[in-house]
């Protein structure tokens, strides 16, 4: 069975797929989630809450909480306010 959720308080913006992979499972989005414009999420996912997804971005791995990722593979650039440069 494939589930997905999104949680409370999300922003997802124009053009944003949010889709499951296949029968693989699909994306579960925390709370207090953006997503901006164009960004893929595909996959069985976890977003965690408080993350932010760039523009443009392409996540098919989890993303742990309190993170700003961006990229084709998305990378996070911020964790728990600290500037990172740290592959998912």
């Amino acid at each position: 069975m494939i589930n997905g959720e999104i949680g409370e308080n999300c922003t997802v913006h124009q053009f944003v797929t949010v889709g499951a992979n296949w029968g693989k499972g699909a994306p579960v989005v925390g709370n207090n989630v953006t997503i901006g414009s164009s960004a893929q999420v595909i996959g069985n996912v976890t977003i965690g809450d408080n993350v932010i997804i760039g523009a443009g971005a392409v996540v098919t791995k989890s993303v742990p909480p309190n993170c700003t990722v961006v990229g084709v593979p998305a990378y996070i650039i911020e964790r728990n306010g600290i500037k990172v440069k740290e592959f998912l």
